[in-house]
């Protein structure tokens, strides 16, 4: 009995403020999609940049101090005999500016690394790694070949010379990361050598157990730095920006909050001649609440279905926006929610909807019914 009325107080073809119930259900759907879709972005993204730089900017361990290449090869084959190493190797980076066929200057890096690090870089075309020439991006494939590089190297009479040279392109590599595309031209290490004569190299390392902090200790007597500790400044400002949209999603959460107490208030303040009747009747006032909580809740419980089935369908179509956010961002972000967030957002919502049904309808069974039947909304 107490279900049928709620029901048909929240959707029956034959009630007049059957539209209030349905906006109120959409309005809900459409905040929940907006929640969970920026919550769901936040956490891709932020997963997404620090994965990238733990795989190819900082690896989840480096070396502070630098090796000659013999000596940093012999370093690496000792490292990853530890338990917690995955891979050690050894690589360097030397800044440049590159010339494209336009004479614009390029600041872009030269990364060279082993040939045996099982990065996830993906050749296109040629051979990466050889001992002729270096790898280009697809990304900068319209820089040429040979590309003209102009760099620094060790002098007679000066520290430092520029030195400008033109090198062979002898392969084509995309990754996933964007930046590092953009920025990065690959070679051996031997072939650095051969452009700035011996040079100084750093230990990457990756970790076999993603928890940096089970493999720290047996790491501390290389004197090694995590990837965190390498990108202090980053990943700080990282934080900052998640508090920041924690902060925004608060609001958001807010809103809603207030729309769902202001809007179960209001759906049980179109019911009030109706209250007035079942009193008239002699309906129970103590049952008389349940109905108006029932039916706040049925209204809150498909405005989150509503919600729920929007997300879902927006992530089935992500994988047509995916190309275009990979292509902007060069970022490939990977959308997922954690189902606790979703199971307390959806029960904090049912919730403030019965509290504001409850609160909403106690109040009109205290006010006399000529008074309610005499004049309009009192809610």
């Amino acid at each position: 009995m107490i279900l049928r009325l709620a029901w048909r107080y929240a959707f029956s073809k034959a009630n007049r403020h059957r539209g209030v119930s349905i906006r109120i259900a959409v309005g809900l759907g459409i905040g929940i999609l907006a929640i969970l879709v920026t919550v769901s972005f936040m956490q891709a993204l932020q997963n997404a940049q620090f994965d990238h730089l733990r795989t190819y900017e900082s690896f989840d361990f480096h070396s502070v101090q630098r090796y000659s290449l013999e000596d940093g090869r012999a370093l690496a084959k000792e490292l990853e005999g530890l338990s917690g190493v995955k891979e050690a190797f050894v690589y360097q980076d030397l800044p440049v500016l590159v010339v494209d066929p336009t004479g614009e200057n390029h600041p872009m890096r030269i990364r060279a690394i082993d040939a045996g690090a099982t990065l996830p870089i993906h050749p296109i075309a040629g051979e990466l790694f050889t001992a002729e020439g270096v790898a280009l991006s697809y990304r900068n494939r319209f820089l040429g070949n040979p590309v003209t590089i102009t760099f620094l190297r060790s002098g007679k009479q000066v520290t430092q010379v520029p030195t400008q040279r033109s090198i062979p392109v002898t392969g084509i590599y995309a990754t996933e990361y964007g930046p590092f595309d953009s920025a990065t031209i690959l070679v051996t290490p031997e072939y650095l050598a051969s452009l700035i004569g011996s040079g100084a190299y750093s230990i990457g390392i990756h970790a076999s157990d993603r928890s940096i902090r089970n493999i720290e200790k047996q790491l501390s007597p290389y004197d090694v730095i995590s990837y965190k500790e390498a990108n202090q400044s980053l990943y700080q400002a990282m934080e900052l920006e998640q508090k920041m949209m924690t902060l925004l999603l608060f609001l958001l959460i807010l809103v809603i909050i207030v729309h769902v107490h202001v809007s179960s208030k209001r759906l049980v303040g179109s019911k009030q001649r109706e209250i007035a009747l079942l009193r008239t009747l002699g309906f129970q006032e103590k049952k008389m609440p349940h109905i108006f909580v029932l039916q706040g809740l049925i209204v809150a419980l498909i405005g989150c279905v509503l919600g729920l089935a929007l997300t879902g369908l927006f992530f089935l179509l992500y994988p047509m926006l995916r190309v275009y956010i990979l292509s902007n961002l060069g970022l490939d972000l990977t959308l997922a929610l954690r189902s606790g967030e979703v199971g307390f957002l959806c029960v904090l919502i049912l919730a403030l909807a019965a509290f504001g049904a409850y609160t909403g309808s106690r109040r009109l069974l205290h006010v006399d019914i000529m008074e309610i039947l005499g004049h309009g909304e009192l809610l």
